[in-house]
């Protein structure tokens, strides 16, 4: 319904507390970021991703790793772990491993994909490659 004289004053707000209003919540809105790059394994188990005990309740939403790197023999671990209390320790949530060339993976794929779930206290990925060595190239999207 179009704003007129009447119905306005009916609110008891103005155009310009309407504005600061809509400012306010597209401001407090969260919105995607990403970060990434490539982790060379070296045989110990290696934070890939890790936000140690952020300041408030945030949302990671992925990690993409491709193991296009890997060969035959090639044996990679890769954990999740999240922290559920302030000062607490990591907790192992998941784990999966990845053997051969491209991780085993079939049909021409190379890359895996691992969800994470919303935390407050935080969460960590790592890797482990106990044979070979290979280069990761990664990327994390996070609402912030």
């Amino acid at each position: 319904m179009p704003r007129t004289l009447t119905n306005q004053a009916a609110l008891g707000t103005s155009y310009a507390d309407e504005l600061d209003a809509i400012y306010d919540f597209a401001e407090a809105t969260p919105t995607l970021q990403e970060t990434g790059g490539t982790l060379t394994t070296d045989g110990t188990e290696q934070n890939l991703y890790i936000r140690n005990a952020p300041e408030s309740v945030f949302a990671p939403r992925v990690v993409m790793i491709s193991l296009d790197d890997m060969v035959a023999l090639d044996d990679l671990d890769v954990r999740v772990y999240y922290r559920i209390a302030d000062g607490g320790g990591w907790l192992l949530y998941d784990y999966a491993n990845y053997v051969g060339a491209d991780g085993g993976l079939t049909n021409s794929r190379v890359m895996i994909a691992v969800s994470l779930f919303p935390c407050r206290h935080g969460v960590r990925l790592t890797v482990q490659q106990t044979v070979g060595t290979a280069d990761l190239p990664w990327s994390v999207v996070e609402e912030a």
